[in-house]
């Protein structure tokens, strides 16, 4: 049950699905940023002023973007309050859970408990958001069924999300395979989803992650190294992602350069290779992250 739990909080890969991945959610120090402080104290002194409830988007947003978590989940309850939205759910579902990858895991399950119902809620009131639906997948796949858990509900939001979006639906239909350790079909799953890009986008064409969910150029990278397909594809993904990391990114830096790493490694460019765990390494100078140092030092050897 524990281990279960552990997985639990994924989530957030649309925050995110936590498959055979083992990416860690980037942390920062809002505290200790004094324009970020300044923001709120600004924004909250408008609407103090004003009562509007934009106001309170505006600081769940931006403190979600920031990684307050406790923060942007207060002024999400209190924006559902005055109108209870879809994005306003998602938002209060994705902040609880970030907040429970980083408490112990008993205390976890209250970040749980407001997360779940709030992505339920996100997907009922927008049925056909591809967004809402990977997020709900994504609990639906990772929780134990004693707290909500449901691979066949997962099937049937995969099967809606393959007919809104047919990206985000082998990146689902492959994230299950994975949660459930049938690598082999995960493998085929993904395959088709590099083969449906290689058919309807010219290489390298985003326009799928750039009109989309920002992690997939993340989650492409790791799957093309993971399962050794279309590497060039994975390449291209992730320099995306370099070029265009930012304070709202939920993926630590220096991880993916380590897997832009792996890429160069299997494509022989032993030269880029050591260049991109260089860059690894120094985002991780102030780093307790013990487990990507091991992997940097594996992969070099």
């Amino acid at each position: 049950m524990i281990k279960r739990l552990v997985l639990i909080l994924f989530i957030l890969k649309s925050f995110e699905s936590f498959t055979q991945d083992i990416t860690p959610i980037s942390s920062y120090s809002f505290d200790s940023d004094i324009f970020y402080q300044n923001q709120i104290e600004n924004l909250i002194k408008i609407y103090e002023q004003t009562k509007a409830v934009k106001t309170l988007d505006s600081l769940a947003s931006l403190s979600f973007i920031y990684k307050d978590w406790e923060t942007s989940i207060d002024y999400a309850k209190k924006a559902i309050e005055v109108n209870p939205t879809a994005e306003r759910y998602f938002i209060l579902g994705g902040a609880s859970g970030f907040r429970a990858l980083e408490v112990p895991i008993l205390s976890s399950l209250k970040y749980v408990n407001i997360m779940k119902p709030a992505f339920e809620q996100a997907v009922r009131l927008e049925p056909m958001n591809v967004k809402y639906l990977r997020a709900q997948v994504d609990v639906l796949l990772s929780l134990p069924i004693i707290l909500g858990g449901s691979t066949n509900k997962a099937k049937q939001h995969i099967k809606k999300i393959k007919s809104l979006n047919p990206v985000e639906g082998f990146f689902a239909e492959g994230s299950m395979h994975e949660i459930n350790e049938d690598f082999d079909s995960a493998k085929q799953v993904y395959k088709q989803l590099f083969d449906f890009l290689n058919q309807n986008y010219s290489f390298c064409s985003l326009t799928f992650i750039k009109d989309g969910r920002r992690n997939l150029a993340y989650d492409l990278g790791r799957i093309a190294a993971d399962f050794e397909l279309d590497l060039k594809w994975g390449q291209c993904a992730l320099s995306y992602f370099i070029g265009t990391y930012g304070q709202s990114d939920t993926v630590p830096i220096a991880w993916v350069y380590f897997q832009s790493a792996r890429l160069a490694k299997r494509l022989k460019n032993i030269e880029q290779m050591n260049f991109l765990i260089s860059k690894a390494l120094y985002n991780l100078k102030e780093s307790p992250d013990q487990i990507l140092k091991f992997l940097l030092k594996e992969l070099k050897s």
